[in-house]
């Protein structure tokens, strides 16, 4: 692993040494830019895969390398941007844990006239969940290899009008599918009614109306729906699949040129198709707000409340995150970061005693850019898990340091 990563920062070291004509990160092909990046971490994990504390937690040092390609051209004055990226893990005591991430991306800004303009984003991820994490809380130590999935989503929104305009509409559109790789070890450890059936689609679409109060201030209107499909159900009397139905009012003000907040307020519900599951009708929100009193500081508080997807027996859970973060330039080059976040998962539907959750992750960083392609980095991590079932508690404490190399 040190080898790998050696040899990636030396590659991205000769790249940048033979590019030194080319605009500073870039290199030019043509009407092409090419923009790599390398990034490396070395972690050390305590608890590799989220054991509780009636389990043995595995601890490991870790290093990972995820280099980086972007290629950004302009199409008719509109920019295009096309992007992979890879990410390979190892562990150096616990080798069942080591992963290969691919992640492929395409972004298109394209604007018609001075009102109207349609953003476009795609992306693809053939990735992996952390032994213990998603599907398999409260039993990571029994698997014998992360799980893995492969994610793809598209997304578009038009919009007519802008920042000025007394009124502006946004419609949106996205389409999103996600399958998980067959694992037979799981199939014949967890209940594979359940694990089979996990593969699912969304279809989703909204509109969003901004109207200019004041200025600096907007009064919104955010109405979306998103249809829910399973590919396979042990019971098709008593699927998951559910239709969502949001709306949202509020206000988005940007004080100044570094501080903008927006504040949305409205109700949720989750209506399932069949009968035998418990629907869900409530508040749903969407808070955030940050301040900038300089240009060099800021903090962020950030809060929601919505429903996620069950990965468990429930019908669904019941999500509601709150956090607060600051991040503060001392000197130009040296630059840390704070951030505590903590969220609450109410597990709805699910017969006998329902699970609820309440998770706080707090992390501490500092960069410092030690030369303008290259930033070093340390963080440490704190996460800790407190629920009602014992086997899915468990506190897992990261450090690291990290490095970013551009041309």
């Amino acid at each position: 692993m040190i080898k790998q990563t050696s040899g990636a920062m030396a590659l991205c070291f000769m790249v940048a040494g033979a590019s030194q004509a080319q605009n500073a990160g870039r290199i030019g092909m043509g009407s092409v830019d090419l923009i790599p990046v390398l990034d490396t971490d070395f972690l050390h994990i305590d608890n590799v895969a989220y054991a509780s504390d009636e389990d043995a937690a595995i601890t490991s040092w870790v290093g990972v390398v995820s280099p980086q390609i972007r290629a950004v051209t302009e199409i008719s004055g509109n920019e295009v941007e096309l992007g992979y990226r890879l990410e390979r893990g190892e562990y150096f005591s616990s080798s069942a844990d080591n992963y290969t991430d691919h992640y492929l991306h395409a972004d298109g800004d394209f604007v018609f006239s001075e009102r109207s303009k349609f953003t476009a984003r795609a992306n693809f991820v053939d990735g992996h969940d952390d032994r213990g994490r998603v599907y398999s809380n409260g039993f990571g130590n029994a698997l014998a290899e992360p799980d893995t999935f492969r994610n793809a989503n598209i997304d578009g929104t038009l919009s007519y009008g802008n920042v000025s305009s007394t009124g502006r509409i946004a419609l949106s559109g996205g389409y999103e599918v996600m399958n998980y790789d067959d694992r037979s070890e799981v199939l014949e450890f967890r209940d594979s009614a359940f694990l089979r059936f996990r593969d699912r689609e969304y279809f989703r679409y909204g509109a969003a109306f901004y109207y200019r109060v004041a200025p600096s201030t907007n009064l919104v209107v955010d109405a979306n729906r998103q249809e829910i499909t399973y590919d396979e159900t042990q019971n098709p009397l008593n699927s998951l699949d559910s239709d969502e139905n949001s709306i949202l009012a509020g206000l988005t003000w940007q004080t100044n040129d570094y501080t903008r907040s927006f504040a949305k307020v409205g109700y949720k519900q989750k209506k399932f198709d069949s009968v035998g599951r418990d629907d869900f009708s409530g508040v749903a929100w969407e808070v955030g707000m940050a301040y900038q009193p300089v240009s060099y500081s800021e903090v962020k508080v950030e809060t929601s409340a919505d429903t996620r997807e069950t990965n468990s027996d429930a019908d669904y859970i019941r999500s509601r995150d709150y956090s607060v973060s600051w991040k503060h330039a001392w000197v130009e080059r040296f630059t840390t970061t704070a951030r505590i976040a903590y969220a609450t998962d109410d597990f709805e539907g699910q017969a006998g005693t329902q699970r609820q959750d309440e998770t706080t992750k707090v992390t501490l960083g500092a960069d410092y850019n030690f030369r303008r392609w290259l930033q070093l980095g340390i963080f440490y991590q704190i996460n800790e898990r407190d629920s009602n079932r014992d086997t899915i508690d468990y506190d897992r404490d990261v450090i690291g340091l990290s490095a970013k190399v551009t041309l």
